[in-house]
């Protein structure tokens, strides 16, 4: 069972996050874009967490919090 929660969490939060995060910036102007990079940072903000990079924590969530600014603004 472990196995299967290390190849989740290694597709899901790592692969995809990642994804996210290359991909939102070549669409930033649209609401899509902000989405993605949303999402790209919250999933590696769970990365941040497991590995204790509580700095880049931090960055991660001005970064969401900076996104949902231009979404709502």
């Amino acid at each position: 069972m472990d196995k299967y929660k290390e190849l989740l969490y290694k597709i899901f939060v790592i692969y995809i996050g990642t994804f996210c995060m290359m991909a939102g910036p070549f669409f930033v102007n649209d609401l899509s874009g902000k989405i993605l990079c949303i999402t790209g940072l919250t999933l590696l903000t769970i990365q941040t967490q497991k590995t204790k990079s509580y700095n880049l924590s931090l960055l991660n969530i001005v970064g969401i919090s900076g996104y949902f600014y231009s979404i709502f603004s």
